[in-house]
């Protein structure tokens, strides 16, 4: 009678054991055939704008969440085609910028495509008026770009008002600038 019960005993651990595995695939990868299932980030996401409490504006150009290509089942993670830069002109990108209430200071962010490299320059050049003040920083090669960062210029050497803001980039092999933004100082 007790082997009996070790007997019963045992398959009801086991049983128990194996409906929490059971369950914890179901929590952790849901239904199968749901698009949402392989992630544990929800389908879609609803955030406040960039911009909107920080007074920086988000230019990036990939959303902010999103449910991703499954390697797992097979679908290709990256399908474009990297960018080569053969001239010495580099496409430059911002992708944040505005005037930041904390540290007191605007602020530019970007990156340089096309280009890996080590020992560039980015520079922040903002106009008002007759006034031209500037900030840089040193560049670091990324994955698949040259990343800025973010390039500042202190609130003492601007005034309130709007701003012209460019972002540059200098290396012994590469120049390249790009589109201006308006940047509001609120100091």
């Amino acid at each position: 009678m007790a082997k009996r019960r070790g007997v019963v005993a045992v398959l009801a651990v086991t049983a128990v054991a194996g409906a929490g595995v059971a369950a914890g695939v179901f929590l952790t990868r849901g239904t199968p055939g749901d698009p949402a299932a392989s992630s544990s980030v929800p389908a879609t996401t609803s955030a406040s704008p960039l911009g909107d409490e920080t007074g920086f504006e988000d230019v990036s150009p990939t959303p902010t969440a999103s449910v991703g290509p499954d390697p797992d089942d097979g679908q290709p993670v990256v399908t474009d085609e990297p960018v080569v830069v053969a001239t010495a002109e580099v496409p430059v990108s911002v992708t944040f910028y505005g005037w930041n209430p904390d540290t007191q200071a605007v602020e530019v962010g970007g990156y340089v495509t096309g280009v890996v490299e080590d020992g560039g320059t980015c520079t922040l050049t903002l106009t008002k008026g007759g006034k031209t003040v500037t900030g840089s920083t040193k560049a670091l090669p990324d994955a698949s770009t040259t990343a800025c960062g973010a390039v500042t210029v202190p609130g003492d050497e601007v005034s309130a008002g709007t701003w012209r803001a460019v972002l540059s980039y200098s290396s012994a092999g590469h120049t390249g600038t790009a589109e201006a933004v308006d940047v509001e100082v609120t100091s």
